[in-house]
Parts: structure tokens; sequence; C-alpha cells
């Protein structure tokens, strides 16, 4: 049972045997919510989860002496969803709202700009008729869960004034709380800016993606976006044959933040190189069979290292372009694998030699 019934006067008797159970709520509830963030494509930082310590009750029931009973205190389980946007905090609700038997809802957030640091979303619910005749969620068929949903820079926000003991604005000396509201409008003015950025960014993906239909692909300037977008007008084909001639190893299927990483590290080598489209870059990557015998000397020293190269396009034609102009090498940050790195200087002094 969830105890709604347990008297005040007896919480602190009580209490300790419901919170185990509380416990493994609270750890079943993040663990629902992170798949369910998960399936419904909704990104979010984190996902918290807690029971209420009895300690921690005991001070708020000494807080709150209107409280008559355990139910009273509805955060006994709370879970704090950290999103990335504000947009993201409406979608985190409806999912709530979905997925949970929702009893009560409260944005806590006034207008004037000093409130921000208490801004956020919070509900009250349960989990629905359908999971509570589940095994696995049946024993905690009654327990209410407080919902906090907020962004990230709300969450600092709250954070930090937590580690200051300030609980509400009256409590801030007057002669700091001027530039404390000055840092919460800007924080504010950052989450409002946050959602603009990625609405630029999705909007400019797909400008290049429609670009990439036609043939002012190659205009297109040499970005992280451009690239990955562009990727199948690119000579990836003929960059692969090379590579695999060189005694490169078959890369197999790539996940996509590896994709994202080649793509990122190509990009840096490209722009030092002073490749500025696209159409430039597709001219270089066709170019890359120029360097075949670096490539191949790279690949034998590597594996006499103990690491057999990828064949990945990317990759390759950063290498390729890294022989092409071995000063970029200096002022390119990024390394490779080691052994990667054995085989470029192999390379490099090999070319030099002739």
């Amino acid at each position: 049972m969830y105890g709604d019934d347990i008297p005040r006067d007896r919480v602190a008797e009580l209490y300790p045997q419901v919170h185990p159970a509380l416990i493994a709520c609270a750890a079943t509830v993040r663990a629902l919510l992170e798949q369910l963030c998960a399936n419904h494509d909704v990104k979010v930082h984190t996902v918290e989860a807690r029971a209420k310590e009895p300690e921690s009750l005991r001070e708020k029931f000494l807080r709150h002496p209107h409280y008559e009973r355990l139910a009273d205190a509805e955060d006994l389980c709370g879970v704090r969803i950290v999103t990335f946007y504000l947009d993201d905090v409406e979608q985190v609700r409806d999912l709530l709202h979905e997925e949970f038997e929702i009893l009560k809802e409260e944005s806590r957030h006034a207008q004037s700009p000093e409130t921000f640091g208490y801004r956020s979303l919070h509900l009250i619910g349960r989990f629905d008729a359908r999971r509570r005749e589940l095994p696995e969620y049946r024993a905690y068929g009654e327990f209410r869960i407080e919902f906090q949903v907020r962004t990230v820079l709300q969450h600092a926000w709250g954070v930090i004034s937590h580690s200051l003991d300030y609980k509400n604005e009256a409590e801030i000396p007057p002669e700091v709380r001027r530039r404390l509201f000055r840092v919460a409008a800007l924080m504010e003015t950052g989450d409002e800016l946050f959602g603009s950025y990625r609405a630029e960014v999705h909007s400019l993906r797909a400008r290049y993606l429609s670009q990439t239909r036609t043939e002012e692909w190659t205009q297109l300037p040499v970005d992280l976006d451009s690239v990955m977008t562009s990727r199948p007008r690119l000579p990836v084909g003929a960059v692969l044959k090379v590579a695999h001639d060189a005694g490169f190893d078959d890369l197999g299927e790539q996940e996509p933040e590896q994709q994202r990483w080649s793509a990122g590290v190509l990009v840096g080598v490209a722009n030092l190189a002073g490749v500025e489209t696209l159409g430039q870059l597709a001219e270089r990557m066709s170019r890359v069979g120029r360097q075949a015998s670096g490539l191949a000397t790279l690949a034998a020293v590597s594996a006499q290292h103990g690491f057999v190269p990828f064949a990945d396009a990317m990759d390759v034609t950063s290498l390729s372009m890294l022989l092409d102009q071995p000063d970029l090498r200096v002022r390119f940050g990024t390394t490779f694998h080691p052994a990667i790195e054995l085989g470029l200087d192999a390379a490099l002094r090999e070319e030099s030699a002739s």
C-alpha cells in the first residue's frame, strides 16, 4: 500500500517501511522514462529520480504544519527531466500526459525575469491504468510521482542558487540582488536563443538537402552539415577503390557518430587546405589516386604496428590531403590512431626522399 492513510503523528515511525518501495519505484520510473524518450525521439540531457529520504520528509512536515497525512507530501517519489531546449519541455509534457495518468499540472513561472531561477514545469501523476495491471508496475500502482521538467539552463540556475542557500527572492541580500537578476535575464535570453539556433540549423540542413538534388550542391560551402548531406554526390566510390588497393581494411557498417567525426576531420583539413566549396572537395577526392603509393606505405607501416586502417572515404581523403600538403599536418590539431600517425610519418619520409 502507498500509505495514504498514515496519519501525521505516525509518519516518522512508519515512513521507513514505505521508503524501500519508493526507491524501487523511482528507479523503475527513471528507466521507463529514458526508454520512452528514446522511443519518441525526444533528446534529453538527463533523467534523474529519487525517493524522499526520511530526514528530508521530517523537515518537510515541520515546514508544513497543515499536512495531516503522508499523502499530503506529493513529492515522495520525484523525477526530474532536464531538456536541452524550451520546445523540448512541451514535448516531454505531452509524453507524460500520453504515458501516465496526470493528476495535477503547474507551471512555476512568473512574468518578471528575476523569477527565471524558479521556472519549471511540475506535474503530479502515477502509472496509468494500463501499466498498473502489469506485474512490473503493480507494486507501485498507487504511488504518486512528482515530475519536474526544465531546461539545462533552468537546471543550472537551480543548482547554483541552491548552493548559495537562497530559497526565494526575499532572502537575497539587496546589494547582490540586482546582479543576480541580470544573470537570470541573460540565462532566460540564452534559452530563447538556443531555441532559435536549433531552428536555424534545421532550416540550413533542409536547404542543403534541397540543393543536393540540383547542380547547386557544388557551390555549397564545406562544413559538417554540407558534407554529411551531400555525401551521396561525392566520389566516395573512387576513394574507397584507392583505399582497398592500398591495403586499407573494409570498414563495414559505420555508426552515425563515427561518420560525423570522420566528416568533421575532413572539414578541418579541407579548410586548412583552402578547399572552400563541395565542388572543390569533390575534385580533390577524385585525385586521391595520386597518393596511392603514400597511402600504401601508410597502410603497411600502420599494420606493422598492430592496426590496419579502415577504408573510410572521409578519413582516406583527409590522409591524402595531408600527404599532398605536408605543411597542413603541423597546423592540423586532430590526431589519428597512433599506428596511422607512424604510417603517415613513414609515407612523408618516403615522399621526401624521392
